[in-house]
């Protein structure tokens, strides 16, 4: 999705919170933004507790849940790294409810942890559940 898709589906999200919080019903804001499910309304705004705009990204090859840090999906990122797919990997668990405590682009202990309360969260074993984010978990990561 381009960016003024992106900023279009923004808009249309927050109308269809601002149509759903003054109508009587849910059907009303349905009618206004009838493309845009629960799921989408939840992954496109800033949640109550979150420190990141987690939303929707389409392209060619994948859908997904993106913060605009990383579209990685086949990068293996470890404890020890730095920098911006670490930043997703912190707002993408953030949005799960599993976050660490901070959004500093550092893969310390806390995103260590809250990457294998994700993967436990998906269904990996306890032996896959080794908090390093390869394709299996990016895949667990983004898609809701």
């Amino acid at each position: 999705m381009n960016r003024r898709k992106g900023l279009v589906l923004l808009a249309a999200v927050a109308c269809g919170l601002a149509v759903s919080t003054t109508s009587a019903s849910a059907a009303d804001a349905s009618v206004v933004a009838p493309e845009i499910t629960t799921s989408k309304v939840t992954a496109s705004v800033v949640l109550p507790d979150s420190r990141c705009l987690v939303w929707t990204k389409e392209t060619t090859n994948y859908i997904g849940l993106t913060a605009g840090y990383s579209w990685a999906w086949n990068v293996t990122v470890r404890p020890g790294a730095t920098g911006d797919r670490v930043k997703e990997i912190q707002c993408l668990t953030d949005y799960y409810g599993e976050g660490p405590s901070a959004l500093d682009g550092v893969y310390g202990p806390a995103t260590t942890a809250a990457v294998k309360r994700v993967q436990a969260r998906c269904g990996f074993s306890s032996a896959e559940q080794d908090g390093v984010v390869g394709p299996m978990t990016w895949r667990c990561l983004r898609i809701p």
